[in-house]
């Protein structure tokens, strides 16, 4: 079994971890999970439990990389450049090779890469985002493509993709093979019906990050409405993704809508941790506009978000917990300014 990143998985996926690395403890399976430092596993000093630090390359072994990626040996003092800046990080050795293979400083020769003249000293990007943000200019007619595949998501599909850049297939297949050869962008199965993953978290935030925040704003809303109407079956069956599309639009009332859609799924389906964290956005979001018109009512939908905020935390937190008890006092004082009954009661029951 291989569970990849697990830094950044949610909390029911982590929940399912803990149960598997229990439950094969006396039987034949190899369960491998990836993470990052900072992640601090449950079952990391289990006795059947073997903790592996990945340490970063040395140089003969980034020189070797880097040489793997080029094809062919590459000039010393383009290499020596390699080892300095990447810092071992495999990653970043990799990307750096790309952007000095594409910025047309080499000439390929019989016995391999050779310079076409003096090596700049700002001719490789001290960081990888500055590389992963040239290797993007260098590919500028697609450029557009991997951004607004960026603000969908790590993962995304060829039909929502198409629904947003609005770009004709052919050239839309096109910008998407030139981001596969390039390596930015992985897919599996064949469009329409393929599906695309960024190499990397920070090759998608990279993406993003050259986005104006007026175009990004526009992009969040047009993949809210895409998935709202022609994808309205993604979109019932992950609330979360329209209220996220939705919130970084910033379309509060709808998004307030669509996170308590999100809630009340979780909750049907006895996810509670998740169920509190959408809620808990739904309520963010809600009091905000409230403070913005302090003398509207808040409604009987901010009563049920809180009510099943409340619901939520005692599954999380047990009935006790400060967490709680605060969720329900503040249902009650939501309740008591409501007429209709039965909404009254909900907070009290």
């Amino acid at each position: 079994m291989l569970f990849e990143d697990a830094h950044w998985a949610d909390a029911t996926s982590l929940e399912v971890l803990d149960l598997t690395v229990e439950r094969v403890r006396a039987l034949p399976v190899l369960a491998l999970f990836t993470f990052r430092p900072e992640y601090e596993a449950p079952w990391a000093g289990l006795s059947h439990v073997t903790s592996i630090a990945l340490d970063r390359l040395a140089p003969a072994e980034v020189e070797t990389l880097a040489e793997h990626v080029a094809g062919r040996p590459l000039p010393r003092e383009v290499g020596e450049q390699i080892v300095a800046k990447t810092d071992g990080v495999p990653l970043f050795v990799e990307e750096l090779t790309k952007a000095v293979l594409e910025s047309g400083l080499l000439i390929e020769g019989p016995q391999g890469w050779r310079l076409d003249g003096p090596l700049p000293p700002i001719a490789i990007p001290a960081t990888l985002q500055d590389s992963l943000a040239a290797r993007l200019d260098r590919l500028a007619p697609v450029k557009e493509v991997a951004q607004i595949g960026a603000a969908i998501g790590r993962e995304f599909s060829y039909p929502l993709l198409r629904a947003v850049t609005g770009r004709d297939e052919p050239a839309l297949r096109a910008a998407l093979a030139q981001l596969e050869e390039a390596e930015l962008l992985f897919r599996s199965g064949a469009p329409p019906d393929a599906r695309y993953t960024f190499k990397h978290a920070l090759v998608q935030d990279t993406a993003y990050e050259t986005l104006l925040r007026s175009r990004r704003q526009m992009l969040h809303r047009q993949i809210a409405d895409a998935l709202r109407g022609e994808f309205a079956a993604v979109a019932a069956a992950e609330p979360e993704l329209v209220a996220h599309h939705l919130t970084q639009a910033g379309l509060d009332e709808p998004a307030i809508e669509w996170w308590g859609k999100a809630g009340d799924q979780a909750l049907r389906r006895s996810a509670f941790k998740e169920a509190a964290a959408h809620l808990g956005r739904a309520i963010e979001l809600a009091d905000k506009l409230a403070a913005t018109a302090p003398s509207a009512p808040p409604g009987s939908n901010r009563l049920h978000l809180q009510t099943s905020l409340g619901n939520a935390l005692i599954w999380t937190k047990g009935y006790q917990a400060p967490e709680t008890s605060a969720a329900f006092a503040r249902a009650r004082e939501l309740a008591s300014r409501e007429e209709d009954a039965s909404e009254r009661f909900s907070a009290i029951d």
